[in-house]
């Protein structure tokens, strides 16, 4: 995700190339952003800067914000699950403004979209600065900080839903007598051309989903199937067990410093 970022905000010229460093420790990975970005600054270890961004595992988090200390650092972007503003905050000790983002995937082609939320000392200044750094790859909406779990829940681990019922598409249409070839292409472009017709129609779930499902079909014998095997309840399930995964992950590293 990171990644992703970086290339979004060099690819929109909001920054320039020269003004962004990477921290990356990893040896293999600096030679690889070198070679993409060489007038980007590369280095082991964080630098200061106006925005820092904290794009790693929430079990990294500690150590990152340890090693912030005594740079001059303005303002502090996360992009960590489940670690909230507060601990952040309590660990840098210096009234730093921290915001809180959670991005996804489909960042990577540009059509990510990121939830942000602003912390104790963030501003209206710091999040606008927020919201046109991420807003690089993708769209940015504000919520609160009591809704950034669940935000998680959908968007943040959403695309890998998405990916687990292609994939599940794919196998029945094997099963079933296609080539791997053939069905991984129906089944992509179904869930994509679906998708931008309910993009087009929003709220319009129901009215699309009977739209294919003639009384006593195709549609309907696989969609009570659904409902036979639970198919809603478990990713309602799944989608919950989620959410109170990325509220276990700030409640483990809450103490952050």
């Amino acid at each position: 995700m990171g990644r992703a970022l970086l290339e979004g905000i060099l690819d929109s010229e909001v920054l320039s190339a020269a003004s962004v460093a990477v921290i990356e420790p990893n040896a293999d990975l600096q030679g690889s952003i070198a070679a993409a970005h060489p007038a980007v600054q590369i280095a082991s270890e964080p630098v200061p800067a106006k925005v820092c961004v904290i794009a790693t595992k929430p079990s990294e988090v500690p150590a990152v914000i340890s090693s912030l200390s005594g740079l001059s650092i303005e303002a502090v972007i996360s992009i960590a699950a489940g670690i909230t503003t507060s601990a952040i905050e309590a660990a840098l000790a210096n009234k730093t403004p921290v915001i809180r983002a959670m991005p996804n995937t489909p960042a990577q082609i540009g059509m990510g979209i990121t939830a942000i939320c602003g912390g104790t000392f963030a501003g209206p200044r710091e999040m606008a600065r927020a919201e046109e750094l991420l807003g690089t790859f993708g769209e940015v909406i504000v919520v609160t900080e009591k809704q950034i779990d669940a935000v998680t829940a959908i968007s943040g681990s959403g695309p890998a839903y998405v990916y687990y019922f292609a994939e599940a598409m794919i196998d029945a249409g094997i099963e079933l007598g296609l080539s791997a070839e053939l069905a991984s292409k129906l089944a992509i472009a179904t869930l994509a051309g679906s998708a931008e017709l309910l993009r087009r129609r929003p709220g319009d779930t129901r009215a699309l989903r009977l739209e294919v499902s003639s009384p006593g079909g195709t549609t309907i014998a696989a969609t009570n199937k659904f409902e036979e095997l639970g198919v809603s309840g478990g990713i309602i399930a799944g989608i919950r067990a989620s959410y109170d995964k990325s509220r276990a992950l700030g409640a483990r590293t809450g103490d952050a410093k």
